[in-house]
């Protein structure tokens, strides 16, 4: 018997208080991107604006790792060097590292980053036109984890015991418990922040990808990508049964073995170099 209604587990989610958002400055560095004529000096006045911020995005840019140590002085000068898309990549997940952080979910954060870092690379093999926003996508698609454990750490307890005794995934003890998903809830939060359908859809049906009507292969490639990296170990607990990989989803992405181990190899050494910006 679910300890409370799916309805009274969205009040108490849509209830924001301390629930973490979506930085602003992540939003209007986003915005701006995305617009034609965007350029590095207007990015960087945004990210000026935020203190810890530029420092991340100075220090990465005088890293070894883009060949100009010691050299970069401005922050409009590190939009240049690592690029719009770059940027974009780093000041989101330095967003969402810093909500999950601060919610105690160290774990999950470095799923949820693997995640990103493989359904960019899968996504950029397969052809897709953004696959920066896959990379988002991916990053996200854990939020309903993040909100649950905010609002509801009673419930979330709960879920974990199911999953302990009885051996269950962490999807069937939510459905168990709760009768909804924390994917569902992700759902709630995509419209709650008005996000486009390209991550709405991935963030509520990476564990379904077959309900995906709008971006199919986008959320294709986070269900695979989560698989994966949960098989390799990397997901939010070692002793969770591995979701089964959805064949529909793997022929929709039309990919061979060969192309898969060499997204593998690149989305592993992404992770390190993002990994040590944070």
């Amino acid at each position: 018997m679910p300890v409370a209604s799916p309805a009274d587990i969205r009040r108490r989610i849509e209830k924001v208080g301390d629930l973490p958002t979506l930085p602003l400055v992540v939003s209007k560095i986003v915005s701006i991107s995305n617009r034609a004529n965007s350029s590095a000096e207007e990015i960087g006045q945004v990210i000026e604006k935020d203190q810890v911020l530029a420092a991340k995005v100075l220090k990465l840019a005088n890293s070894p790792y883009y060949g100009f140590p010691g050299r970069i002085g401005s922050v409009s000068h590190a939009v240049v060097i690592l690029g719009l898309n770059v940027v974009k990549r780093m000041t989101i997940c330095a967003s969402v590292f810093d909500m999950m952080k601060s919610s105690g979910m160290d774990q999950l954060w470095r799923h949820s980053l693997a995640v990103a870092m493989a359904a960019h690379t899968l996504a950029t093999r397969a052809g897709l036109l953004h696959p920066e926003e896959v990379f988002v996508a991916g990053l996200l698609h854990d939020l309903g984890e993040v909100a649950l454990y905010v609002k509801a750490p009673e419930l979330v307890m709960q879920v974990e015991r199911a999953m302990l005794e009885r051996d269950l995934s962490r999807v069937e003890a939510e459905q168990e418990v709760l009768s909804l998903s924390h994917a569902e809830v992700a759902g709630w939060l995509a419209e709650h922040w008005s996000l486009p359908t390209s991550l709405k859809e991935p963030m509520m049906y990476h564990h379904e990808p077959a309900l995906a009507r709008d971006v199919p292969r986008q959320t294709a490639i986070v269900h695979v990508a989560d698989v994966l990296t949960k098989a390799m170990g990397c997901g939010a607990s070692d002793t969770q049964p591995v979701t089964p990989l959805s064949p529909q989803a793997w022929k929709l992405i039309n990919l061979d073995d060969n192309a898969l181990a060499a997204c593998i190899e690149i989305a592993a050494r992404d992770f390190d170099t993002i990994d040590d910006f944070l």
